[in-house]
């Protein structure tokens, strides 16, 4: 084991630099969508990938923790149901998937084995360098803390998420089931509202195209930059309707906004006295951006700064 600390320490930078590179180039509707499918084991991840190539391309079983590595499959999924709008922005019918099926994902305190760690921790890679990550859940167990938690780490890394309800096909009460799954994603993950809930089943392949097209376009949305007119319009607007509040009598003001980045879109404002500004006006602008600018499913950043004061260093 000697050296292999510091070896770890010069491949880092590399490997940050090259997820950075991937996540975040420019990306056109044509390049392939990088699609994780994620889940608890036997939720069926590797059946349903099987199902969208039409082949026994994976190993499948009953029992819990067969994929053992994350598995990279290249797919052409065919859009039977472009809108006109999608054909007037080019989009083909036949889109690039690049599929990676994972490891189940237990809850920790269960985890004891070597390999499975390793292969958790695996899936969690899988998940960085995905552009939307499938939360595939068993319809028949409906949602457990543990699928809260794998989504929450999705969305901490700025992924998109779209959920899948596998097994439909042979899902009790499913009207009761799908409203009581919406409700506890809503209130399990309230830092992303109106996450796409796609209904499935890997046998017969109902849902798989409505979940193709949830991911393309939570995709479209999660790359897209807004004009700096109609950003602060939007700001404008969101001020007037609501001022910051002043905390001791003294007014927290906010001057400007700008989107940094895309992927996840990341936003930037401007301000005095920006540390006062209490989570709960935070969490109302962040709303406003997903409602009024369209980024609604997504993970959105919103960092607050104050301008760098020119007399501060004299002071």
């Amino acid at each position: 084991g000697d050296g292999v600390s510091d070896l770890f320490q010069a491949i880092q930078p590399y490997v940050e630099n090259f997820k950075a590179a991937v996540l975040e180039e420019p990306t056109d509707e044509s390049a392939p969508l990088k699609l994780a499918i994620v889940g608890r084991p036997n939720a069926g991840k590797s059946t349903l990938i099987n199902k969208m190539l039409n082949e026994d391309r994976l190993i499948t079983g009953p029992e819990a923790g067969i994929t053992r590595d994350s598995i990279t499959v290249d797919w052409n999924w065919h859009d039977d149901a472009l809108t006109e709008d999608e054909k007037l922005d080019g989009i083909e019918p036949d889109r690039k998937v690049r599929l990676i099926d994972t490891a189940g994902m237990r809850k920790r305190a269960k985890v004891n084995d070597k390999l499975e760690k390793l292969a958790v921790a695996d899936a969690r890679h899988a998940v960085d360098f995905a552009e939307v990550v499938v939360l595939l859940l068993d319809a028949t167990k409906g949602l457990e803390a543990q699928d809260l938690r794998i989504a929450d780490h999705a969305i901490q890394e700025g992924r998109c998420v779209v959920i899948g309800i596998n097994k439909w096909d042979v899902a009790e009460g499913p009207s009761k089931l799908f409203n009581g799954i919406r409700a506890a994603l809503d209130d399990g993950l309230a830092q992303v509202r109106d996450v796409p809930m796609i209904a499935v089943s890997a046998f017969t392949g109902k849902g798989i195209d409505q979940l193709m097209k949830a991911a393309f376009q939570a995709r479209r949305i999660w790359s897209q930059r807004v004009s700096t007119g109609t950003l602060n319009r939007w700001f404008e607007d969101a001020i007037a309707d609501n001022p910051p509040p002043a905390p001791g009598g003294k007014r927290i003001k906010l001057r400007y906004i700008t989107q940094a980045k895309t992927r996840p879109p990341s936003f930037v404002i401007f301000g005095t006295r920006v540390d006062d500004l209490p989570e709960s006006y935070r969490r109302y602008l962040v709303n406003g951006i997903r409602r009024e600018l369209g980024f609604g499913g997504v993970p959105v950043r919103l960092i607050i700064r104050a301008p760098k004061n020119p007399y501060h260093e004299k002071e």
